[in-house]
C-alpha cells in the first residue's frame, strides 16, 4: 500500500553510520536512514531490538557515534514533542494534571494563580481530560497517563512528534481518540516517528516503516514489511498480527 506524503515543514531526520554502545552492549549498529519531512514512520522489532534507543538518539538521550540530524525546510529549527515509553511514575508528586500542562505551556511559574489559558483548555477538552484536570498525576490510571502526556507533546503544536508505543495501557475507546488526533496532527503536515507492537495500527498509518533488530533490517511500507515478518515471524513479537 502507498501513502502519500504532505507537504511539510517539518525536518527531514538523517541517520548516517549511527551506532550506539553503552558499556559493552552494542544497542544499534551502522544504521543508515532519512525520514523524510511530513511523514507518519513507523518502527517496529522485537523487544530489545533498539526501538526505543532510536528514538532516544535523536533526542541525545543516549551517547552515539556516527551523525544524526534535523534537516529543518527553512534553515530555522522548529519545535520537537516527544513521549517516552510507559514507564513507572512518582505516585507521591504534588503536581496536578493541570500543573503539569502549565509548566509545558506557559513561562509563568506554577505556584501563581492560574489564569484562563484557551489553548491548555482546548487541547484538554481534545484528549478528554478536562474532568480530571485537578488530579494528582500519580493517582491516574495508565491510559489517562498516556492522554496527558500526549496532551502535553501536542500542546505547544510541535513540528515533529517521537512517540515510544504511545498506545500502552490505553483502552480500545482511548486508542482511537489517539489516533484520530494523531492522524489530524499528521494532515497538518507534521511528522511522526513511532515505535508501534499493534501491527494493524502501524499497517494502517503509517507511510513508511523501519524493521529494527540490533540494525536496519528493513525499511518499506506496510506490504514490504509484513512480507519479511512472514518469512521471519519467530524472533518478533506484535499485537495482533494479522
Amino acid at each position: 500500500m502507498s501513502k502519500k506524503l504532505i507537504e511539510s515543514a517539518s525536518p527531514s531526520v538523517v541517520f548516517e553510520n549511527t551506532s550506539v554502545k553503552i558499556d559493552r552492549n552494542q544497542l544499534l549498529s551502522d544504521i543508515n536512514l532519512m525520514i523524510e519531512p511530513g511523514c507518519w514512520f513507523g518502527i517496529v522489532g522485537p523487544n530489545g531490538g533498539g526501538k526505543s534507543t532510536l528514538i532516544k538518539t535523536i533526542l541525545s538521550l543516549v551517547p552515539h557515534s556516527g551523525r544524526i540530524y534535523l534537516d529543518w525546510q527553512h534553515g530555522k529549527p522548529g519545535k520537537i514533542g516527544y513521549v517516552p515509553q510507559l514507564a513507572p511514575f512518582d505516585a507521591t508528586l504534588p503536581i496536578t494534571v493541570l500543573d503539569y500542562l502549565r509548566m509545558v505551556a506557559e513561562d509563568r511559574p506554577v505556584w501563581l494563580k492560574y489564569k484562563q489559558n484557551k489553548k491548555i483548555t482546548e487541547t484538554m477538552a481534545k484528549f478528554e481530560i478536562s474532568n480530571f484536570s485537578h488530579k494528582r498525576i500519580g493517582t491516574l490510571s495508565t491510559g489517562e497517563r498516556q492522554r496527558v502526556l500526549l496532551c502535553g507533546a501536542l500542546i505547544n503544536e510541535p513540528d515533529i512528534l517521537l512517540l515510544d508505543e504511545p498506545l500502552a495501557g490505553v483502552d480500545k475507546q482511548g486508542h482511537q481518540l489517539i489516533l484520530d488526533l494523531l492522524d489530524e496532527y499528521h494532515k497538518q503536515g507534521n511528522s511522526i516517528l513511532m515505535v508501534e507492537h499493534h501491527w494493524h495500527i502501524v499497517a494502517k498509518y503509517c507511510q513508511q516503516i523501519a524493521l529494527i533488530d540490533g540494525t536496519l533490517v528493513e525499511l518499506g511500507n506496510a506490504d514490504r514489511i509484513f512480507d519479511v515478518l512472514q518469512q521471519n515471524p519467530s524472533p518478533l513479537d506484535f499485537a495482533n498480527m494479522g
